[in-house]
């Protein structure tokens, strides 16, 4: 004799699609599943971190190297020389504040069409009589200091008040060597050449906008 039973109720809350049980699989899926899917993620994500932690290290390296280098230096010094050694770093980073401060005073000041350049936030400004022409973002160089193994002098971005020397279609050139370049786009983030060393770079459009309004003496402040 058969005996009758009842067909179990199935829900919406008791049935689960073969869906939404392969989603759940992958929300518990671990990191070996997550670098099995995506390996070559994983290969540039480790890349990556191994750069940033060499660098760091290389860093750090040459600032051990360099304190050690003043160290012994100032250990073969007299008292009176290594006071006088002090005193003539103090007196250049004040004299470097005092351009600093004057150079923000004349560019505020000026009443002729000058260039003003921010160097903390990588801004250029013209303007004329405190008023602003044009902004423009600028990419800056690297600094390069003196080494004893080369013969290359070191070149620093330029504080204080400079003068425009020489002018071209995609350069403009300050006395004492600066050249302001042009990028070779319409702005500088689509620029991905390397910035010469102590030189400054704005946008192919910024320059071609501000080029008729300068001329060789005009005056360009960095602050």
């Amino acid at each position: 004799m058969e005996i009758f039973r009842p067909k179990k109720e199935t829900g919406p809350e008791t049935r689960r699609s073969p869906d939404r049980a392969a989603e759940g699989d992958r929300r518990r899926g671990g990191w070996t599943d997550f670098r099995r899917a995506y390996p070559g993620f994983v290969f540039v994500l480790g890349l990556g971190l191994v750069a940033m932690i060499a660098v760091d290290a290389w860093l750090i390296a040459k600032r051990v190297k360099y304190t050690d280098d003043v160290a012994e230096l100032r250990s073969h010094m007299t008292q009176a020389e290594r006071e006088r050694t002090d005193g003539i770093v103090q007196a250049e980073e004040n004299k470097l504040r005092i351009a600093i401060e004057l150079a923000k005073r004349q560019a505020k000041f000026d009443k002729r069409l000058h260039l003003n350049v921010s160097i903390d936030s990588a801004r250029m400004y013209l303007t004329r009589e405190g008023a602003l022409l044009r902004e423009m973002p600028v990419q800056f160089g690297p600094e390069r200091a003196a080494s004893d193994t080369s013969d290359t002098p070191p070149v620093a971005v330029p504080r204080g008040e400079r003068t425009v020397a020489d002018l071209a279609d995609t350069r403009i050139t300050l006395d004492g060597g600066t050249y302001i370049l042009a990028a070779k786009a319409p702005n500088i983030a689509s620029d991905s050449t390397p910035v010469p060393p102590g030189s400054l770079r704005i946008g192919n459009e910024d320059m071609k906008a501000i080029m008729p309004n300068l001329k060789t003496g005009r005056k360009v402040y960095f602050y």
